[in-house]
């Protein structure tokens, strides 16, 4: 065994430290997702790495005062091929630097940090363009809060092609919202400036206390026909030049479908903030018509991204000298707009514009300077606490993880998961980064040699999500080991070579135990007294990983503290774990060198790598010696073994049977076999064992058994020939004499016991068994078949009391008879009797002063029956009898006595 030094130990973990490293891919820095009603949201992280991690763990602190808010936890669910992802749950609303860390068992190897991750407010913006904002400065001005947000990009028109753009936004990045003019002052998707968004953004971070971002689909000159038109994915006309909107089919709308497949697929949304009216006042829309074209816009939405909240403001302005306008304000707009929001299907109300006139709205129907302060507060206004409490936002989907697995010795196979329509890889270090950018592929799986690659996929709905980047320069040289590329029967860990193996002392022993030196010099593996042949000797802090190639079934061993280490005064304390595909699936209890051996056995069909762990439970790693004992894989297997044969009986008992058969066979290996009594499962055995004692059983009763076989797999045999039995009666003791003068005695024999041992309960396991009681005593006898003894059956042996004052025989109880029975009766005062003496018994009866012989006594021809009036023992008698044996039939009172001698 093997104590480490802390010289060794600190050596040890400067190594790994300066070598190792760690990033954060995602989320992007500033990104902001949308929080639930309980204030509370998932954050996704993933990464990374380029030397061995066992786990990932993150921790999230308070960016504005530097408290911890959530504590070291680790969250990885996937570690695999060099990239890592997972999940932090309940996050609560707020504003965060993100610290991750890798660790090699307890060791820390790398750690990372992002700067800035938020838990907030995520708001989409549609309508026209006192929502997406006007070209040139209108006096906009940008937030003072770093947690005002937008994804800076402008996709709004393309001048080449002479029509608006549809193409999705590119790959998020996240900034503060600053003023007008400064190049970082979009909205994507359509947003030309800040508008009055970075104020109303500052009015609720200020309000709320947590993050905010927006991002804008607003679209200049249109109307509620233009937007559901185009949301059926037409060509749709401008009311001003009567000429294709954008000259693009599908605008305004797939602005705003972008936005809404990609920003609140990945962020969440809190809601849709609505300002439009102001061209259907242009073109004098009917009240009944806006009111079904924007119901229309609402539901189609929704159908793609959930039931996203809207908040409609009440607007129409519209200049009255322009283009023959029909004034200032419009009735039927605003009504139509009330009757949305009235309707109660998440429907909000966002502020009334109308009356926002003069200096603050320069062409009669835009917004300037300090009118956009005012929009911005009367939206700050309307986004209540009241309505925060019912708005119920969608939350962002959830972060699809890819995995890694070897496709040859050159090559990494990159797959994103299953479950979605389509899928878009982009190489992201040849200047591809976003949704739009040229298809790499567009299968699932791509099985790639060199390169970074990033998969865009695409639910049902049209919703996108991207996974993390894949790095596969750093991580190819992993498909040096193929690993297992086939499965045939039965295939033990230790005939294999390991991908990577890490061993606390020594290298992992194969079929032995990790020894004393660690170094090849172990012995026969074994655990609590059994050896085991096959199986990998280990030393904590361990972990082997081996690469299946999703060529099996079950990962089965039997676990525990090797007995090399029964002495160890301290530690020998362990933790087996179990990962496939770096998803820990189990882990033991600690176990010590007193603990039973613990069998796995565990499905691992589909997993590409398989991971075992084994660490020093916290108490370093003395004495640490443990046992992968018989380590071994399945193919997958769905063949029933073969039915046990030739079930046969022995050791029957009163209540206890040993079933025995004949070994099934298997294409892999029996793990079990199941006893069923009358149709019932009572048990099983693990094989190889083929016999079962059934214990518990009625006597004399009538049993049926059969035996089945199952396999690791689960797969069970038909059932074997049917057994019937039938139990034993219990015993019987015949008693040659059940009733004794002192001094007499008595041979018990008990009858039944074919094939076992009586005992009695003096001890004794002769049969018969002679016995000379003093007293009147109960004699107990069961019988032992094998393991089973039977319930115990009694007789008992009376002894007649010497000078008893007086006795009363009656018939049928105090009858005596046969040749074995010889008793004398002596009482010091009287004896009367109505019994019957029969069959060659002899019987005396001594009594002091009289002996009554009443009707219904008969001494039988044969038998000696002597009477004497006597005091007892031996006292002066007179005999009555003229012989040694006669037959006395009374039938009138009799009396003896010293004074009257005379039969009457």
């Amino acid at each position: 065994m093997r104590l480490v030094s802390p010289l060794t130990l600190l050596f040890s973990l400067f190594s790994f430290v300066s070598i190792a490293q760690i990033n954060i891919t995602f989320p992007m820095e500033k990104a902001v997702f949308q929080r639930n009603q309980n204030n509370t949201a998932t954050i996704y992280l993933a990464g990374n790495y380029s030397s061995s991690i066992s786990t990932v763990e993150a921790r999230f602190i308070n960016a504005t005062n530097s408290q911890v808010v959530i504590d070291w936890t680790t969250f990885t669910t996937n570690i695999n091929g060099g990239i890592f992802s997972g999940y932090v749950s309940n996050v609560p609303g707020g504003w965060y630097t993100v610290e991750v860390r890798g660790k090699l068992g307890t060791n820390i190897v790398g750690t990372a940090t992002l700067n800035r991750v938020g838990v907030g407010e995520v708001f989409l913006i549609a309508g026209q363009s006192n929502s997406q904002g006007l070209e040139g400065n209108q006096g906009e001005v940008g937030a003072s809060d770093e947690r005002v947000l937008n994804h800076n990009e402008l996709s709004w028109y393309d001048g080449g092609l002479g029509q608006c753009d549809k193409k999705f936004p590119n790959y998020p990045s996240f900034s503060q919202i600053f003023s007008n003019g400064d190049t970082r002052s979009n909205l994507s998707k359509t947003g030309f400036n800040p508008w009055c968004y970075g104020k109303l953004g500052d009015n609720l971070v200020s309000k709320l206390g947590v993050p905010v971002v927006f991002f804008n689909a607003g679209a200049i000159a249109t109307s509620s026909i233009n937007w559901k038109e185009s949301s059926d994915g037409l060509t749709t006309n401008s009311h001003y030049s009567q000429q294709p909107y954008c000259n693009a089919s599908g605008v305004p709308y797939s602005g705003f479908e972008r936005i809404l497949n990609y920003y609140a697929s990945v962020f969440g949304a809190r809601a849709v903030l609505w300002h439009q009216g102001e061209t259907d006042n242009y073109i004098q829309i009917a009240e009944n018509a806006y009111t079904s074209n924007v119901n229309y816009i609402i539901n189609k939405s929704r159908s793609e991204i959930g039931n996203v909240p809207w908040v409609i403001s009440r607007a129409s302005v519209f200049d009255k000298n322009a283009n023959g306008g029909a004034g200032n304000s419009n009735s039927s707009v605003i009504n139509a707009q009330n009757s949305l929001i009235n309707s109660g299907n998440k429907i909000f109300p966002g502020p009334y514009t109308d009356d926002i006139l003069g200096s603050n709205r320069g062409d009669e129907v835009h917004f300037y300077g300090s009118g956009l302060i005012e929009l911005a507060n009367r939206w700050d206004a309307v986004l209540s606490t009241d309505f925060f409490n019912n708005a119920t936002p969608i939350t962002a989907r959830n972060f699809p993880q890819v995995s890694v697995s070897c496709h040859s010795s050159n090559e990494l196979r990159l797959t994103a998961p299953s479950g979605y329509s389509s899928y878009k890889w982009v190489r992201i270090d040849t200047g591809n980064e976003d949704y739009e950018d040229a298809t790499e592929a567009s299968s699932q799986s791509i099985d790639r040699s060199s390169g970074i690659y990033r998969c865009y996929v695409t639910d049902g709905q049209g919703n996108i999500t991207f996974t993390q980047p894949v790095t596969v320069q750093n991580i190819a040289s992993q498909c040096s080991c193929v690993g297992l590329t086939s499965c045939s029967g039965v295939t033990y860990l230790s005939d294999n070579q390991a991908c990577s193996s890490s061993n606390g002392w020594g290298p992992v022993e194969m079929d032995k135990s990790n020894g004393e030196n660690g170094a090849g010099d172990g012995t026969t593996i074994k655990i609590r007294g059994v050896s085991y042949s096959k199986g990998l000797g280990i030393h904590a802090n361990s972990t082997i990983i081996y690469n299946l190639n999703n060529n099996f079934g079950r990962f089965i061993s039997t676990i525990g503290i090797d007995d090399e280490v029964a002495n160890a005064t301290n530690g020998a304390t362990v933790v087996f774990k179990v990962y496939k595909d770096n998803i820990l699936s189990y882990t033991s209890a600690m176990l010590n060198k007193s603990s039973s051996a613990v069998k796995l056995n565990i499905d691992i069909t589909g997993v590409n790598e398989l991971k075992l762990e084994v660490s020093d439970a916290g108490d370093n790693n003395f004495a640490d010696h443990a046992d992968w004992a018989n380590a071994r894989l399945h193919c997958v297997d769905t063949q029933a073994p073969s039915a046990p044969s030739s079930l046969t009986e022995s050791l029957l008992s009163q209540n206890c049977v040993t079933l025995t058969w004949n070994a099934s066979t298997d294409n892999m290996e029996v793990e079990k076999y199941n006893i069923y009594q009358d149709g019932a499962l009572i048990g099983s055995v693990d094989a190889p064992t083929t016999t079962f004692r059934v214990m518990g059983l009625n006597q004399l009763n009538y049993y049926t058994f059969v035996v089945k076989a199952v396999d690791y797999s689960g797969n069970v045999s038909n059932q074997s020939n049917l057994l019937e039995i039938v139990t034993l009666q219990n015993l019987i003791i015949s008693n040659s004499n059940k009733i004794i003068n002192k001094g007499q005695s008595s041979s018990l024999l008990a009858y039944g016991c074919f094939g076992g041992t009586v005992t009695w309960s003096n001890g004794s396991t002769e049969n018969p068994l002679v016995v000379s009681p003093t007293d009147t005593t109960i004699y107990s006898v069961s019988c032992k078949v094998g393991d089973c003894t039977s319930i115990v059956t009694k007789d008992t042996v009376k002894v007649i009391p010497d000078c008893k004052t007086l006795y009363t025989l009656v018939k049928n109880k105090d009858n005596f008879s046969g040749t074995n029975t010889s008793l004398t009766f002596n009482a010091s005062q009287t004896i009367s009797a109505t019994n019957i003496i029969s069959s060659s018994a002899k019987i005396n009866y001594n009594a002091a002063k009289s002996i009554t012989l009443l009707p219904g006594f008969s001494a039988d021809s044969g038998t000696v029956f002597n009477a004497k009036i006597a005091g007892c023992p031996n006292t002066q008698s007179v005999i009555l009898t003229p012989s040694d044996t006669f037959e006395v039939i009374p039938k009138i009172e009799t009396k003896i006595s010293s004074s009257d001698s005379k039969t009457q």
